[in-house]
């Protein structure tokens, strides 16, 4: 009778070449993947590291610009104030509110937000302290002299810095913006890349393929010739089986892949 070994030993080493290439293919795709993932990961890092750069860069020129407001923001206050002081009667004050309002109306105020308003208010309450001092007129100059301190940069001087700053903030701003973008754009490109949709069945298929493909005829090789005689429809059956599930999966990883989107 035939020694039934060769069936068995042939069944096993035809599963394991499919279970190998096919292994190899899925091994290799998801190598290609971490490996683009790890690229594009990398770039939004360096990315990020060169925004941190340009917002260390601006941090001290934003610093500057901010006083250099403040200061004119004091400036145009102080000598608001002083015109409107001759005109003040302590019975009938207007609120800080309506005063603040009156100065927007006058001037154009750079920067308009709760430190200049806080700025205002206390320049007010100081002024009408002055008028209940009873000092008079006289003691307002001398008040907003040290109100009014000179700058100790030349205005040409401090405008032409603050220009210059300004300039480079915007332009530093501006790389933010395009480099922030850019860090969504490879974001968008990262959650792209991910396995196939049904990669678990794949999975699931060749764990199937290697048991009943490999690992069932080899565990079978000592059997004898009475026993091959049941055997082998039921290892043949299992071994059909196992490949039409790759088959399967692979049949419909091409028709997900060549189908058209709904919306197209």
């Amino acid at each position: 009778m035939i020694d039934p070994n060769w069936f068995y030993s042939a069944l096993a080493q035809s599963a394991a070449a499919i279970v190998g290439l096919i292994g190899a293919l899925v091994t290799s795709r998801v190598m290609m993947m971490a490996s683009e993932r790890s690229r594009i990961e990398k770039r939004i890092n360096e990315i990020n590291a060169e925004i941190k750069a340009l917002e260390r860069q601006n941090t001290p020129l934003l610093e500057y610009i901010n006083e250099v407001d403040r200061k004119d923001n004091e400036d145009t206050i102080n000598a608001f104030l002083q015109a409107k002081k001759p005109a003040l009667n302590l019975e009938n004050l207007p609120t800080g509110e309506e005063l603040l309002k009156e100065l927007l109306e006058e001037e154009s105020i750079g920067k308009v937000n709760e430190d200049f308003n806080t700025m205002f208010k206390e320049k007010y309450k100081v002024v009408i302290e002055d008028i209940r001092s009873k000092k008079g007129n006289l003691a307002f100059p001398s008040l907003y002299r040290s109100l009014i301190a000179p700058s100790i940069i030349p205005n040409k001087q401090k405008y032409n810095r603050y220009n210059e700053y300004k300039g480079r903030v915007e332009k530093n701003d501006t790389e933010i913006n395009y480099k922030d973008a850019k860090i969504q754009e490879l974001q968008q490109q990262v959650s792209q890349i991910i396995l196939p949709e049904h990669f678990k069945g794949l999975i699931a298929s060749l764990i199937y393929f290697t048991i009943v493909g490999v690992i069932l005829p080899l565990w079978l090789l000592p059997i004898t010739p009475e026993q091959h005689l049941v055997w082998k429809p039921i290892v043949l059956a299992f071994f059909i089986t196992g490949l039409f599930a790759i088959f399967l999966y692979i049949f419909i990883e091409i028709k997900h892949i060549t189908e058209k989107p709904k919306n197209a």
